[in-house]
């Protein structure tokens, strides 16, 4: 995927979450809720016809083939993207009231049309859903392409006002970001890599002590998760449930790419939150 675009810890608090999905009555193919419609559509992950849209559009990238399979684009894509910003909303609410969890393009959802004064296909192959504060901010976010999705979180370590704030936070205070990958089970489950013009690995088995240095001077970094297409969680709700325990991992490297004081915020947010156990039943 990187290709294309491009328990309980000791000490941690650890809470019970389950993944109910909120209801939507009536979603239609805007995204809006219609109480008159008088049915209920939930998260029910997304679907094999999702990665044959996104495979054909690879295949396909002109306006003219796009026009004519729209409304495939809007029951097997959109549709399901915008129902899985719905339901996980309030728990990403829960992690950080501050980020934008509207279903809506240019907030969690990436348009899928590209600008064509820098492009030379109209159409993005891939399906981007982000929960930041602003775009190229430091995010949460669910990537799906032809060959599947990506869990992840995005680090913008770019240079503001001299300082990279990600790189100065994991060097000045490298034992608490040490010790927040091992509460958090931030580990070889993940990869890292460089996004840059396509991507650059950094550790394809993120080794926290080994690895942890090796942020210097890069602008832009993904820690992610990857499921393929034909992976039977991608296409369930229990990808609501995946994505809350990735979501809820990663948030360490979300405060140490944001914060002035990483430490106390990490405190904060064990002493609040903490190591969820979130059921996928």
């Amino acid at each position: 995927m990187k290709s294309e675009i491009k328990k309980k810890a000791t000490g941690t608090p650890t809470r019970h979450v389950g993944p109910s999905t909120p209801r939507v009555a009536g979603l239609k193919s805007n995204g809006r809720a219609s109480e008159s419609a008088g049915y209920i559509e939930e998260f029910k992950g997304f679907s094999k016809e999702t990665f044959e849209f996104l495979d054909q559009l690879y295949k396909h990238n002109s306006v003219t083939w796009f026009r004519k399979h729209r409304p495939e684009y809007e029951q097997f894509l959109l549709n399901p993207a915008r129902l899985f910003v719905t339901s996980i909303g309030p728990f990403i609410k829960f992690i950080n009231p501050v980020l934008d969890t509207e279903p809506k393009f240019n907030r969690t959802l990436v348009r899928i049309n590209r600008d064509m004064r820098f492009a030379k296909k109209p159409y993005k192959d891939f399906m981007l859903i982000r929960f930041g504060k602003s775009k190229w901010d430091s995010e949460l976010f669910l990537y799906i392409d032809r060959n599947g999705m990506e869990l992840g979180t995005f680090i913008n370590n770019e240079k503001v006002d001299g300082r990279r704030r990600f790189e100065e936070n994991v060097s000045s205070y490298g034992q608490a970001f040490l010790d927040a990958c091992r509460k958090y089970r931030i580990g070889s489950e993940f990869s890292a890599y460089e996004l840059h013009y396509g991507t650059e690995p950094i550790s394809e088995s993120f080794k926290p002590k080994r690895d942890h240095l090796k942020f210097k001077g890069v602008n832009h970094i993904i820690f992610g998760k990857e499921l393929e297409k034909f992976d039977p969680v991608a296409s369930s709700k229990r990808l609501l449930a995946l994505a809350m325990k990735t979501f809820n991992r990663l948030y360490p490297l979300y405060i140490f790419s944001t914060s002035d004081n990483p430490v106390a915020d990490l405190e904060a947010y064990t002493s609040r939150i903490g190591l969820l156990k979130i059921s996928s039943k």
